[in-house]
């Protein structure tokens, strides 16, 4: 069983080169794709060709394919991982597995390039989804159908939105950098506005001169740390959500009155985490973190403004507790990026893995990037009680239409990023994306036999 993967140009008189690569996950257990045209197998991007004569060493130019070369398509046997599109030059593998980072240092860096995500096994849970999370830099839509009739369309530009408003809006976050972080330095040393080239500069001289075109708009949670100071070049100029925090502490910290704004939040709770965990794999286990459980957890603050959730498992009838320092709170790899370490039970912090205390973490993160948490919005739910009071796992039956500025009306305390992408475009815009809203195209083989990527009018004017 295969899936046809095709390609749709549908950007018009442009005549810009176009290439195509495949690189699988770390997971991904098999790499089979055969080019429609000859029935020659694919490779992919990333994997140096030990055969070649001569063999292929590292950095290397890459396994692409050219938009010609793939006219007809190719069949998708088995892959997941990601499928890349690089307008004008494509980028370098400088080693094994290697992928572009969003950093002056890397060769890589002032190409224009994007990304979808796909997994194709043949099972009915298989999917493909768009994804901006990182960076915005072209437009693609991805469109599922069966036997010619169209199943599905995820848009990578909604409804009559332009690529050029995409820019507009998204470049428009940081025209006048907001982090007000000093950075460490140097002469990027500051934070700068998130197009690229933009302003950034060449850092070293081994670094690549920046180039004259648009290559991409970095999302937040593509920045290097910035805790502990003096952080890393380049320099967010997004904000740091700090201020949220410190809103939080403010409104609802010791010593602050239960109910006095949202009922059950104040003297140091923030929010109630509470939910059902599904458990992991085909074959969940019994027990253990892994394990099917609910969850009940009470989130405060505290005046360094770091977050602890303490409450309890259903399989055990110990208290648990979550701490996430602030410094890794504020990182961009944290609320932004959903992947802030924790401290459990005291223990040295770890990095949020795929288990119930990864679960439990991304509860509060899409709280904190849709700005539920401290939210005095009526919630429309059964009850009509406030947004803030919900347990976490309601905030995901809200409507869409309400997350942001309609949960923190008069502020920005809320993930900019997200909340700008929303309306525009379909693809993921925060890493929780996909517990508020359905933005994957399911490739479930009973009801798709193929899956097109269009390429959309993408001209941008800097």
């Amino acid at each position: 069983m295969a899936l046809t993967l095709n390609f749709n140009d549908n950007r018009g008189g442009d005549t810009t080169a176009v290439s195509i690569g495949f690189v699988p996950g770390a997971s991904n257990a098999g790499f089979d794709i055969i080019s429609n045209a000859d029935q020659s197998a694919l490779l992919p991007l990333n994997l140096v060709n030990s055969s070649a004569n001569p063999p292929q060493t590292y950095p290397f130019a890459g396994n692409w394919y050219s938009l010609a070369d793939l006219a007809q398509g190719v069949s998708i046997s088995a892959f997941s991982g990601r499928v890349y599109v690089a307008y004008g030059p494509a980028w370098a593998v400088q080693n094994a597995g290697y992928e572009p980072a969003q950093s002056v240092t890397d060769p890589n860096f002032f190409l224009r390039y994007d990304k979808l995500e796909m997994t194709f096994t043949g099972q009915a849970a298989d999917v493909a989804n768009l994804t901006s999370i990182d960076y915005w830099a072209i437009p693609l839509t991805l469109q599922t159908s069966q036997g010619g009739t169209v199943a599905q369309t995820v848009a990578g530009l909604q409804g009559s939105t332009t690529a050029q408003e995409m820019f507009s809006a998204l470049n428009a976050l940081t025209a006048t950098p907001v982090s007000g972080i000093a950075g460490p330095g140097g002469i990027d040393g500051t934070p700068l506005p998130a197009q690229v080239p933009g302003q950034f500069q060449q850092f070293s001289s081994t670094s690549p001169a920046p180039g004259t075109t648009f290559a991409r708009v970095i999302g937040p949670s593509s920045y290097p740390p910035i805790n502990p100071p003096p952080g890393a070049i380049p320099v967010t100029p997004y904000d740091t959500l700090l201020g949220y925090l410190k809103n939080l502490y403010a409104a609802f910290g010791p010593g602050t009155t239960v109910g006095a704004t949202v009922p059950g939040l104040g003297n140091g709770v923030i929010a109630t985490i509470a939910g059902n965990f599904a458990g992991v794999g085909p074959n969940v286990p019994a027990s253990g973190p892994q394990a099917a459980q609910q969850y009940q957890f009470s989130a405060s603050i505290d005046a360094s403004y770091n977050i602890t959730l303490s409450g309890k498992l259903s399989l055990s009838d110990d208290t648990v507790t979550i701490l996430y320092a602030v410094g890794d709170l504020t990182n961009p790899s944290g609320i932004y990026g959903g992947n802030a370490p924790y401290s459990l039970n005291g223990a040295a912090a770890v990095s949020p893995g795929n288990d119930v205390y990864g679960w439990i973490g991304g509860d509060l993160f899409s709280g904190l990037n849709i700005g539920a948490l401290g939210s005095s919005t009526a919630s429309a739910l059964p009850g009509q009680t406030l947004v803030g009071a919900l347990p976490s796992q309601q905030w995901f039956q809200l409507s869409p239409a309400t997350f942001f500025a309609g949960l923190q009306p008069g502020n920005t305390d809320y993930n900019q990023w997200a909340a700008t992408l929303a309306p525009l475009s379909q693809a993921y815009n925060f890493a929780y994306s996909d517990r508020f809203a359905p933005v994957f195209a399911s490739l479930n083989p009973a009801n798709v036999d193929t899956l097109t990527v269009v390429l959309e009018p993408a001209t941008v004017t800097l």
